[in-house]
Order: C-alpha cells, then sequence, then structure tokens
C-alpha cells in the first residue's frame, strides 16, 4: 500500500515535471480611450499562447485594428479590426472585443479614427524589449502623421467645411455604409 501510494506521486511529479501543469489562458484586459485619452491602457501586454486580450470600449469612437510593426498606421492586410465601436459618454455598457494570442510573435495595434494613432493611440501584444521595441512602434506611429481612413464610402473635402461639418459627414457616411470613411481634400 505504501509502496502504490509513493509510486502514484512520484508519477504524478514526474508527470508535471515532464509535460507542465495544464495552464488556464489569462484574460489581459485593456481599457481604449475613455477618460485616460487617446490611448489603450495598459498600452502593452505580455501574454502567452492560448491568453485571451480583451478591449473595453469607453466613450468616443475607437477601434483596434492589426497593423504591423514597419507601418504602425496601416491596417494588416488580414488582420484583425473591430471596426468603429461608438460608446456615447454616458454609455451604462460598454462593448469589447477579444483577441486570443495564436503564437509568442509580437501583435500590433492602432486605432483607426482619424489622428488617433498619430497620437499614440498604439498597443502592443508581446513587444521585444530589444530591435522592435514598443517605444520604436510608437515612436514610428506619431511620425507617421496618418490622418485618413483607408476603406470605405468617402466625400470630397473643402477648405470651406468647418470641423463640425467634416464630423457630421463621417459620421452620417459611416452609418449608411458600416464602413470606414475616407476624407480627400479638393484641389
Amino acid at each position: 500500500m505504501l509502496f502504490t501510494t509513493i509510486l502514484t506521486a512520484s508519477l504524478a511529479i514526474l508527470s508535471s515535471a515532464v509535460f507542465g501543469e495544464a495552464r488556464k489562458p489569462k484574460t489581459h484586459d485593456v481599457i481604449v480611450g475613455g477618460a485616460a485619452g487617446l490611448v489603450y491602457t495598459p498600452n502593452q501586454v505580455h501574454a502567452k499562447v492560448g491568453d485571451h486580450v480583451k478591449f473595453h470600449f469607453q466613450f468616443k469612437n475607437h477601434t483596434v485594428t492589426q497593423s504591423s510593426f514597419d507601418y504602425p498606421c496601416e491596417p494588416l492586410k488580414g488582420g484583425f479590426d473591430s471596426g468603429f465601436m461608438p460608446v456615447a459618454m454616458d454609455a451604462k455598457k460598454s462593448p469589447t472585443f477579444t483577441i486570443e494570442v495564436k503564437n509568442e510573435d509580437p501583435i500590433w495595434v492602432h486605432c483607426e479614427q482619424v489622428g488617433h494613432c498619430p497620437s499614440g493611440m498604439v498597443f502592443a501584444v508581446n513587444a521585444p524589449k530589444k530591435g522592435n521595441t514598443f517605444k520604436k512602434f510608437l515612436k514610428m506611429a506619431k511620425a507617421s502623421g496618418k490622418n485618413d481612413y483607408h476603406d470605405g464610402g468617402s466625400y470630397k473635402r473643402s477648405d470651406d467645411d468647418s470641423e463640425d461639418d467634416v464630423e457630421e459627414k463621417r459620421s452620417l457616411l459611416s452609418r449608411i455604409t458600416g464602413k470606414r470613411d475616407v476624407v480627400e481634400l479638393e484641389a
């Protein structure tokens, strides 16, 4: 009997040492915008394969759009995109968007709203500590100066349009098409 108990305990210890403990995936919560401004809070996380990153949208209108290190403010072809998530200042519930970490490679993210990415609204999962660091990614985003959308409907913006006119047209166009809108300056 004592031999069986010792053998069973030894096998359990050996099994966990060889195969590792079964790990429950962790959920990393990230606040998108809100009172902190044009940021993701925290602006980066380190996650293991199988973990989830859950983005909680706060007031205003933001996205969680995958990009690449080299082009921080450009959507990554084939990457994920939450789409715009408008949230009223007095909203009781906020929408969420969750991604699963499939490997240990860095995941680079930005907000597609006009001017948000070049204002520093970027995020990373598993950013390296050397080489292509989060600090470099943020610096490149701020240097991009990008302030337009990539797809969806469009309209011409003239010098006579006030910022209120532009926002009203953007909002209407987004509601009609369900897509991001492109703002072009008239020549």
